[in-house]
């Protein structure tokens, strides 16, 4: 073969290489939401799914749906926005958005759609359509670009220490938990509203939502508590308060003693574990970290007992059942 036959060759199999990777690139490129992709995590900034979200936060608020001030709406854009929060509160506002049906197939049909696409799903009703393109309409120009500036300053923000603890600190929560991660990655969308916590997870798949108001640029959270939320959430499809390990070493322990389970202890031992390992992580990358559980006052009952028992299953000295059982027997016997 010449030299002009083997460059001829060449080029073709650079084509040919080019043409298998392209719809890689291609799909990739056609989801504008997409901030960004690390080992465990993708991370969006939807526009309907934030819209959403602003939308059913806006309707919660007692105050007959005024909008925040400083807005230059017309009145016709004002007028829109109310309706479409009207709508909302009249139809949305008291539902929850981890456990209630509609709300989750809401959701997960609004991460099908660009920002310039209008939602066409059954999930999203012919009535709530026509809400959602009458705001998007003021949303897009006079909400959208400060808030979608955000979802991403919370990622360039928090980039670094994600891609150096995730995998640690996500294996270390599930050695603890004694359960594995789903296949596939966790789906972030990160969101100026959220839920009245902040933030919440839904498990089939594992998809969370995120408040981007905390945590980063010109707020009061160090970065260890955005971060430790960014862990904690997903690992509610590890430890659930039926059928995971934990539940299970509870419920064992309850029947042991003749108790009934503490109600959300489940809840309080995730809190623990996914801060503890959220806490080792930082600890190694020179990070001071408090866990949220102890900052927030949360499960604040069960602290003494958690503290009191669970840093010898930190350490590996005592197993998950028997760590259960000190922790029923600390709370059992502060309750006589």
């Amino acid at each position: 073969m010449n030299a002009v036959s083997r460059n001829s060759a060449q080029l073709i199999c650079i084509w040919l290489a080019l043409l298998a990777v392209a719809p890689g690139v291609q799909a990739q490129q056609a989801d504008p939401s997409l901030v960004a992709t690390t080992d465990r995590y993708e991370f969006h900034s939807n526009f309907w799914v934030n819209l959403h979200h602003f939308l059913y936060a806006q309707a919660k608020k007692p105050d007959d749906g005024r909008l925040p001030r400083g807005r230059s709406l017309s009145r016709e854009q004002w007028q829109a926005m109310n309706d479409a929060i009207t709508w909302y509160r009249e139809h949305l506002a008291d539902r929850d958005l981890l456990l209630d049906e509609r709300m989750y197939n809401i959701k997960r049909a609004l991460i099908r759609y660009g920002p310039n696409d209008v939602p066409d799903h059954a999930a999203v009703t012919e009535q709530h359509r026509a809400r959602l393109e009458a705001a998007a309409r003021v949303y897009r120009n006079h909400y959208w670009p400060r808030h979608d500036h955000q979802n991403r300053a919370i990622w360039a923000w928090h980039e670094s220490l994600i891609r150096a603890l995730e995998n640690g600190v996500l294996d270390r929560i599930a050695d603890l938990a004694n359960e594995p991660w789903p296949d596939g990655p966790i789906r972030v969308d990160l969101t100026w509203d959220a839920n009245w916590a902040g933030a919440y997870c839904t498990t089939r798949p594992v998809h969370a939502v995120i408040t981007s108001r905390q945590g980063g640029p010109d707020n009061s959270w160090p970065p260890g508590g955005w971060l430790e939320l960014l862990f904690h959430e997903p690992s509610h499809a590890l430890i659930d308060p039926n059928s995971s390990a934990v539940a299970k070493a509870i419920a064992a322990a309850a029947n042991e003693l003749d108790i009934e389970p503490p109600r959300g202890l489940w809840h309080g031992v995730l809190f623990y574990l996914s801060g503890s390992a959220t806490r080792e992580g930082l600890a190694a990358e020179g990070v001071e970290h408090s866990l949220l559980m102890h900052d927030e006052g949360i499960f604040s009952d069960y602290h003494a007992a958690l503290l009191a028992c669970m840093p010898a299953y930190l350490a590996g000295d005592i197993g998950l059942d028997e760590a259960m059982l000190r922790v029923l027997k600390v709370l059992q016997a502060d309750a006589n």
